[in-house]
């Protein structure tokens, strides 16, 4: 076998030498950009996660805020392969998912969307050798809201809350205010009951909060039918109803719900009604500023209604959605039993509109029920 130019020798080990730099480099390469890759999706997964539960979080109010602020900086989800906390976020918030974002706002009012961003700063171990720096920023950033709902397939409690106030989110309601989800006896043969002296019409007094206008509204389009139940009567029915808020049908704003309202089972709501309150784990708050400032509330005793507003006598009109706080009287609670005879109102505090899915009231929109979602 002849033998190779001394000019040639060597040739194939200088190519494998070149070739293995060249892969290494490569390799190298992929390295720090697949930790660049990952790096930013954990950083968007965490601004997402942040994002959503600020969102949830919003309640119209600066304590709202506050509580936005740290809900997104609580988030469980980590950078470096879910070991090292993504440090210092940038929370904001705004009136529209496309701004302006405000950090502080000067009012809480109208604010629904929180928007998060978050950087990560990653090690480079071989990009050095070509783009001259140690290290790279990573950004993210995500935002969310609180967007209104028109119509609940499911979720509402069998009651309603009536207002004469058609305009959301709150409907003229006041938070901290006791109102009436199931109204007590009429009784036209009392003496001095008439429309424009609804007091005197029932055998037991409403509930405190509910408004003069309210009360005529019920006196004038119910009188003895209905008490604001809209559920079946039927035991098994109404525990489904109660206990996990399964709707006898969908309601949407603008429906006519007199067709649904039924006299109800009192006896038997208050029993499914003191057992889903027993279920929460904050039983003894019967304040909302209390209930919501507890860190062991579960949300159980949040009770979300149709709030509607009765025009005529067979018209009763659903212009929104609220959620009431359910009286309590201790871990095995019994109140509604104790305050529930044939002739009395059963009666639940206002706390602000209904946001599904959240351990609080939402900050409301036009219908008073919203769902939170990622918009960014």
């Amino acid at each position: 076998m002849p033998r190779r130019p001394k000019s040639r020798r060597g040739f194939v080990l200088v190519t494998m030498a070149l070739s293995t730099v060249a892969v290494l480099g490569v390799v190298g390469l992929a390295v720090d950009v697949g930790r660049i890759f990952i790096a930013k999706n954990e950083v968007q997964v965490y601004c997402d996660s942040a994002a959503v539960a600020a969102a949830a979080a919003l309640d119209g109010t600066t304590y709202g805020i506050a509580a936005a602020a740290g809900a997104a900086a609580a988030s469980p989800n980590k950078w470096n392969f879910g070991t090292t906390a993504i440090l210092s976020p940038l929370v904001t918030f705004a009136q529209a998912p496309g701004g302006p974002w405000l950090a502080n706002p000067n009012s809480a009012a109208g604010y629904t969307y929180a928007h998060v961003a978050a950087s990560v700063t990653v090690p480079l171990y071989f990009l050095p050798l070509v783009v001259g720096q140690s290290t790279s920023a990573v950004t993210a950033a995500a935002a969310a809201g609180q967007i209104s709902l028109a119509a609940l397939p499911r979720g509402l409690a069998p009651y309603t809350a009536v207002s004469t106030n058609t305009a959301g989110p709150t409907f003229g309601f006041v938070a901290g205010n006791s109102y009436t989800i199931h109204w007590p006896t009429y009784n036209a043969n009392r003496s001095h009951c008439r429309v424009d002296n609804p007091d005197k019409c029932f055998n037991s007094p409403p509930c405190a909060g509910d408004s003069a206008a309210s009360l005529s509204a019920v006196v004038a389009n119910w009188g003895s039918k209905y008490h604001g139940y809209w559920g079946s009567n039927s035991n098994s029915d109404i525990a489904a109803a109660v206990m996990d808020t399964i709707q006898l049908t969908p309601l949407a704003v603008g429906d006519n719900v007199d067709p649904l309202l039924t006299p109800g089972n009192k006896q038997s709501e208050a029993g499914y009604l003191d057992q889903r309150a027993s279920q929460d784990t904050d039983t003894t708050d019967n304040t909302v500023a209390g209930y919501l400032a507890s860190a062991g509330h579960n949300g159980r005793r949040l009770l979300p209604v149709a709030i509607v507003n009765p025009i005529d006598p067979e018209h009763t009109i659903v212009t929104g959605y609220g959620q009431f706080l359910l009286y309590s009287n201790g871990s095995s609670s019994d109140y509604y039993k104790k305050n529930g005879n044939g002739n009395s109102p059963y009666c639940a505090v206002y706390a602000g509109p209904f946001n599904i899915g959240s351990l609080g009231p939402g900050a409301g929109g036009a219908t008073g029920a919203s769902f939170v979602r990622l918009v960014e």
